[in-house]
């Protein structure tokens, strides 16, 4: 048995009545105001039945497709009653359309909001965590001030993280705000100082040119062009290197405390297994 909608002049036929029903209400200058409205009735109801597979569904699509161009026609032509008629088809296709908008709407409202997941939970802690950390607090002790003697429950030991050259010691996931943002101003300032040594170091050698030339010219200058570029390079390496040791000694700080906290913290769980092991032996 043929499909319908796979066969060619079934095709044909939907086509040439869905151009004809199209151009019949196809608005122009002092067309009746329903032209526009039933062209897009048209398009949504051809777009709804258009995978339509039983013959008598079909059938009765095209018979009514066929009576509204016949309808389309006589209310172009000047028939008051068939144009009533099909404003009153427009105007019960409106509130069928505001029923339905409406009874969506209400279902929306009476169902039960979905509770979050736990990656969304997760997101939004991370986000009021971020805010929450976003300025450093003035009280805030230095890491350097570790390790603590005292701490609440058991000691976590912080890890030593290398972000790009820079150290910083990690106490506990999520990292703070305004951590995050001293380790991007820092990496920021020490790659431009970068780009600026390899653009000197591009611009002392047409410099050197330039003094080479003058030689060969015989010219005078009050200085060598060379020697401020060597200046300014020189300068940038100095910052670069003095950053780079600043950073290794800085490294070198943080990684004792995570030894003497590695010490505290193993004397901190010896203790409590000794503490548990009295509890046991006095049971």
């Amino acid at each position: 048995m043929l499909i319908p909608k796979f066969s060619g002049v079934h095709r044909f036929a939907c086509l040439s009545l869905y151009r004809a029903l199209l151009r019949q209400c196809s608005p122009s200058a002092g067309s009746p105001p329903w032209r526009g409205e039933t062209r897009a009735l048209v398009k949504q109801r051809f777009r709804k039945y258009r995978r339509l597979d039983s013959p008598t569904q079909i059938a009765n699509s095209l018979k009514a497709g066929y009576q509204t161009l016949d309808l389309l026609g006589s209310a172009s032509n000047g028939n008051d009653q068939d144009a009533n008629k099909l404003s009153t088809i427009l105007e019960q296709a409106r509130q069928a359309k505001a029923k339905l908008v409406a009874q969506q709407k209400r279902l929306r409202d009476e169902k039960a909001p979905k509770p979050p997941s736990a990656r969304a939970l997760r997101t939004l802690e991370t986000k009021r965590f971020e805010e929450k950390t976003r300025v450093r607090h003035p009280n805030t002790p230095s890491i350097l001030n570790r390790p603590r003697l005292v701490v609440k429950g058991i000691r976590k030991v912080p890890v030593l993280v290398n972000a790009r050259g820079l150290p910083f010691l990690r106490i506990k996931k999520p990292q703070p705000k305004n951590l995050s943002g001293v380790i991007r101003h820092k990496l920021e300032r020490r790659w431009k100082r970068i780009l600026r040594r390899d653009r000197l170091t591009v611009e002392l050698l047409f410099a050197k040119d330039e003094d080479a030339w003058d030689v060969l010219t015989g010219v005078q200058e009050p200085s060598a062009w060379s020697r401020h570029y060597q200046l300014a390079l020189t300068e940038v390496n100095d910052q670069i290197r003095e950053s780079d040791e600043a950073a290794a000694e800085l490294a070198q700080k943080m990684w004792n405390i995570v030894l003497k906290e590695r010490v505290l913290a193993e004397e901190e769980e010896k203790q409590r297994r000794a503490e548990a092991d009295s509890l046991a032996g006095q049971d």
